[in-house]
């Protein structure tokens, strides 16, 4: 074995047997003369090895093992379904909001067009956000005055309704009055996007789907 000084570190042989089984023994060093003691190496316990792992049985794996979800079954149709994942967080986020989705059940809402390019038609509001724009959303307008993305109407899940000014160049109306924000529209008011005059309608009906 090669003993070393820890004083000044010099190295020298020793034969491992001239132990003769003492747990250690006592060195001078031929350099520094330092005492100092080494332990007998035969008699060093090795390291403690990790357990080995107990494989487990066939039955608890089977039991316990991670299974595939099934693919989903859609009928003898290829066609998967119309209700994605971004449209189940859209509806949570606007039933967060307030915003009924679907729409509050004993309610229609409509848009009657008083002026502009679209003037003498009415829209029906099918969903609980509708976006009026002169190219972009659910309602074009064609109006020029309109910005492309102008203003939206929420319908919330109390029936009330309101009308969100989306940052429109010449800006939303209603009652001649320019909005910021949010404003609560009522039944029969009307409000102003650029040259298009529209008018909320919103009407209770009947089990029997009389207004």
């Amino acid at each position: 074995m090669i003993v070393a000084c820890p004083t000044c570190s010099a190295r020298f042989q020793y034969d491992d047997a001239r132990f003769q089984g003492v747990p250690r023994k006592r060195f001078r060093c031929p350099k520094c003369v330092s005492v100092f003691e080494v332990d007998n190496p035969a008699l060093v316990p090795d390291p403690p090895t990790a357990p080995l792992k107990q494989e487990e049985p066939e039955e608890v794996r089977r039991i316990f093992a991670p299974t595939a979800a099934p693919e989903p079954s859609f009928g003898d149709a290829d066609i998967a379904p119309r209700e994605t994942t971004a449209h189940r967080d859209r509806d949570s986020m606007l039933a967060g909001a307030g915003i009924a989705a679907p729409l509050p059940q004993g309610m229609r809402f409509s848009l009657a067009f008083l002026s502009g390019p679209q003037a003498s038609t009415v829209r029906a509001l099918s969903t609980a956000q509708t976006v009026i724009g002169r190219e972009e959303g659910d309602i074009i307008t064609n109006d020029p005055e309109c910005s492309r993305r102008h203003c939206r109407i929420d319908i919330h899940a109390d029936g009330s309704v309101w009308l969100v000014d989306l940052g429109s160049t010449n800006g939303t109306f209603v009652d001649g009055i320019q909005i910021y924000g949010t404003v609560q529209l009522a039944d029969r008011q009307e409000f102003v996007c650029g040259r298009s005059t529209f008018m909320l309608l919103a009407r209770a009906i009947d089990p029997h789907g009389m207004i």
